[in-house]
């Protein structure tokens, strides 16, 4: 089966080499970094040279894009070549209201769409261990779920489209509030004049232990601050999607206009390619816009 990935930046790379090591013969479409390309080509891959081109090669498409705009164009150059019997595994996260158009819009013309956005960073994509969240319609999740599971050690089907950027996007609402948590109280012992290892040492033993302080804190300890590989911009995209969310489902929260508050300012302080781990730099003054 003919394969093509559009996105193969940090996770994508990963999760299409995991496409390639289980033995599926796979096409990555030009891109502005050529590293990752230059890479799977090596590895095995075939470049091709539009996005248009892919489409018309392939039998299943995955995405691995940015925002839900970079999708909706990615589609629309696609739509006018796409075939009867062809999936689009959309692993982006993305706006649920615009999964369910996508895949209604093309089930008219016969192609399958599943939502399957994911979560474990670049590391856990290359080593094939990401979990995988799905919404579409069942007959498509299950052409589409051997293919996700090569990249994935956990694949969960949520239901109807949408349902997985549904539940990425409240993925997202608790990490990127640990994030927001841990970089202030992290300036906090700074202010208080603590030692931030020391800090750390019982952080990491305690109640406030997670994932989303092993990407942050021990990174920045040894000078790096490249352990939570997440840029700043696509963090403050992902808040921006939930409170979108929210409002439409009429929930009531206060937690998200602070971690709103949190993103926005550090956008105006930072530069949006900052990695989250890069918030907690100290040899450095924000930017300030």
């Amino acid at each position: 089966m003919k394969m093509g990935f559009i996105g193969v930046g940090l996770m994508g790379q990963g999760m299409s080499t995991c496409l390639l090591k289980a033995g599926h013969e796979l096409a990555v479409v030009a891109h502005s970094n050529r590293k990752p390309i230059d890479y799977l080509v090596r590895q095995g891959a075939v470049e091709i040279p539009t996005i248009r081109a892919l489409a018309t090669d392939c039998e299943v498409l995955f995405l691995c894009l940015p925002s839900a705009d970079t999708v909706a164009s990615v589609i629309q150059q696609m739509e006018p070549v796409l075939q009867v019997g062809q999936l689009i595994i959309d692993t982006s996260t993305s706006l649920p209201e615009r999964s369910v158009g996508w895949a209604r819009q093309l089930r008219d013309q016969g192609v399958g769409f599943v939502d399957a956005p994911v979560t474990g960073g670049p590391e856990g994509a290359a080593a094939g261990a990401l979990a995988s969240m799905v919404g579409g319609y069942e007959p498509d999740y299950l052409r589409a779920a051997p293919l996700i599971d090569c990249y994935s050690k956990q694949v969960v089907y949520f239901g109807e489209s949408g349902a997985g950027n549904r539940a990425k996007l409240i993925h997202n609402f608790i990490t990127t509030g640990q994030v927001a948590l841990i970089v202030e109280a992290v300036r906090l012992c700074d202010q208080a004049g603590l030692d931030r290892s020391k800090l750390y040492s019982v952080l990491s033993q305690g109640g406030a232990a997670s994932k989303t302080l092993e990407k942050l804190l021990p990174s920045a300890l040894e000078g790096r601050y490249d352990g939570h590989r997440f840029s700043l911009e696509h963090a403050s995209k992902d808040v921006a999607y939930i409170h979108q969310m929210m409002g439409q489902l009429h929930s009531d929260s206060q937690m998200i206009e602070g971690i709103t508050h949190f993103f926005q300012r550090a956008l105006m302080q930072y530069p949006k390619e900052t990695f989250l781990s890069g918030l907690l730099k100290t040899d450095e003054k924000p930017t300030g816009k």
